[in-house]
């Protein structure tokens, strides 16, 4: 590289660096406390194997759902056994991934195009662009760096020639992060614009090249549904709705990438039940456009028909709409990848405009994006500042809604949670989750029976719900009904799949009842339990104690008369 490259590169190692920096100082939010601080029992170097042969939320969930990504969770083993539960560490760690995958953004674009400027230009609007925001300043979200770090990495092997390191880079993305899959696509694609042959031999040259990514995918495929017994989640959309939504869904993701601003971790967005001129007809007029123009400028040069299939391709995997569900289906994380095509596009027009002066056409636009970047992260600095823009920016959103009111859960304000999570049930009567979410206000505000009789809703729809159990026992022992809240109680001790720390406090409540019922033996055996599983439950520490001392010194017999 030449000495001009590696000052580019430096420059956009540090811009990129520089904008993430103030995430250092943000805390764990949305699903970073249950996937990372719940979970952190599963985080030894002993259970490494069974994260291949399990979901991402099966530890939580205590069921298989639709995340099979154990590199991912071996990102988190690895995290963890460096930094513990040290936040700032692991925003650093997040932070260092997108700096990585920017730097084999410069490197890959750096190939295609052999010139450093456009490399340094695609690399620079791509490690400031603000759809990545929520993929950097969400530790969860480093799900989308690591995986592109990685296919960028195998793009970048096979024009190396490193024919047996990109399938390898291509399988540990891939076994990151799903929506890898769409590899062999692209290396189809860099075979068939950049070998030098006549085109029907590129294309065979093409098929050829696919081969061992094919056989990737087989094995991959082999290992998902072993895991997980099904390839996606059984689907609530119709073939009709999936058709009649994607023009819309594609037109948001594009303007999310051209004008980045107000970006949010929900849209108030739903699927398409009934054909009009708004929602499909004037969407896919546009899509038709913009598909013509891409076709056109994709004529101009092999780097700019690549271009536009690094933004297209990476992007089909999230128009399988019927693996989400219907009411969030569409996330700006997902750009993650296709923002690179778009990068690349954009800097290749600015050296076509303006030649050697490109790079002073992209440092305004830059600044731009810098700044959005640095404001957008904000709000992902606590979960109160999350929940609170989630619903500031999308208040229709059912799920935005229930995170904001499981925001005011956690913050005590059950008066005001309840009306919100009230609204959800109207739409959703059969969601455990979101009733055992009632059930914690009503009990949180005395309303004993009410919280009772939710929590039984909870049981009849899902048994195997311990919290809701153990909830149900601590209600019906305010209710008086002592001996069915200590049945319930000791089912729910029962029922928990494992030692971890969301059930923590499980033989405590057994014991506080027990000392309510004067069975102290019981309870000390109880408090005991809770302190084998965890020694640092200062509360149950004390009342061992307290009882221990009543049973070594018990009170004098009360006088005869």
């Amino acid at each position: 590289m030449s000495p001009i490259g590696r000052l580019i590169l430096c420059v956009v190692i540090a811009a990129t660096a520089g904008v993430y920096a103030q995430t250092a100082a943000y805390g764990f939010v949305y699903d970073d406390p249950r996937q990372i601080e719940m979970s952190a029992s599963r985080f030894t170097w002993a259970q490494a194997p069974g994260y291949f042969t399990t979901d991402v939320w099966d530890y939580v969930n205590g069921k298989a759902g639709n995340y099979y990504r154990p590199v991912f969770l071996l990102w988190l083993l690895v995290n963890y056994q460096l930094f513990g539960l040290s936040h700032p560490f692991w925003h650093l760690s997040t932070a260092a991934m997108h700096v990585a995958a920017t730097a084999l953004l410069f490197f890959l674009a750096r190939k295609l195009t052999g010139n450093d400027i456009i490399a340094g230009i695609t690399a620079l609007l791509f490690g400031l662009h603000p759809a990545h925001v929520e993929a950097v300043a969400w530790v969860s979200g480093v799900t989308e760096p690591l995986a592109a770090a990685l296919v960028f990495g195998a793009l970048l092997a096979y024009l190396d020639g490193r024919r047996s390191l990109a399938p390898a880079l291509f399988a540990a993305a891939v076994f990151a992060k799903e929506t890898a899959i769409v590899v062999p696509a692209l290396i189809f694609a860099l075979e068939a614009l950049f070998a030098t042959t006549a085109p029907r031999q590129r294309i065979r040259s093409a098929v050829r090249a696919v081969v061992p990514y094919a056989a990737v995918v087989l094995v991959y495929l082999g290992f998902r549904f072993t895991a997980l017994h099904r390839f996606e989640d059984p689907s609530k959309w119709r073939l009709r709705e999936v058709l009649l939504t994607i023009p819309g869904v594609v037109c948001l993701y594009l303007k999310q990438l051209v004008w980045p601003a107000r970006m949010a971790l929900f849209h108030d967005l739903d699927p398409v039940t009934r054909a009009s001129w708004m929602n499909f007809g004037l969407p896919l007029i546009l899509l038709a456009a913009i598909a013509v123009g891409a076709a056109a400028v994709s004529r101009r040069s092999r780097a700019t028909a690549f271009a536009c299939a690094l933004l297209a391709i990476p992007l089909l995997p999230v128009l399988d709409l019927a693996a989400f569900s219907r009411e969030d289906f569409f996330h700006d994380r997902y750009l993650y990848v296709p923002s690179a095509g778009l990068c690349l596009l954009a800097a290749l027009a600015m050296r076509k405009i303006a030649a050697e002066r490109a790079v002073w056409l992209a440092l305004p636009v830059a600044a731009a994006l810098a700044w959005v970047t640095v404001h957008e992260s904000r709000f992902w600095s606590s979960n109160s500042a999350l929940a609170s823009r989630a619903v500031e920016i999308s208040p229709d959103n059912p799920t935005a809604r229930e995170f904001y009111a499981a925001d005011l859960v956690l913050n005590d304000r059950f008066a005001d949670a309840l009306p919100l999570l009230e609204k959800n049930e109207a739409a959703h009567p059969d969601d455990p989750d979101l009733l055992y979410a009632i059930g914690i206000c009503r009990y949180r505000l005395d309303e004993w029976q009410e919280a009772a009789d939710t929590l039984r809703r909870v049981l009849d729809l899902r048994p195997d719900y311990p919290h809701a159990r153990l909830l149900l026992g601590m209600a019906d022992a305010e209710l008086g009904r002592l001996d069915e809240a200590e049945s319930e109680m000791r089912a729910a001790v029962r029922g928990r799949p494992r030692v971890s720390e969301q059930y923590r406090g499980y033989h405590a409540a057994l014991a506080a009842l027990l000392e309510k019922k004067g069975d102290f033996r019981g309870a000390l055996e109880e408090y005991e339990a809770e302190l084998r599983e965890f020694p640092d439950d200062s509360g149950s520490f004390d009342r061992a104690e307290h009882l221990r001392a009543q049973f070594s010194h018990p009170p004098p017999p009360a006088p005869s008369r």
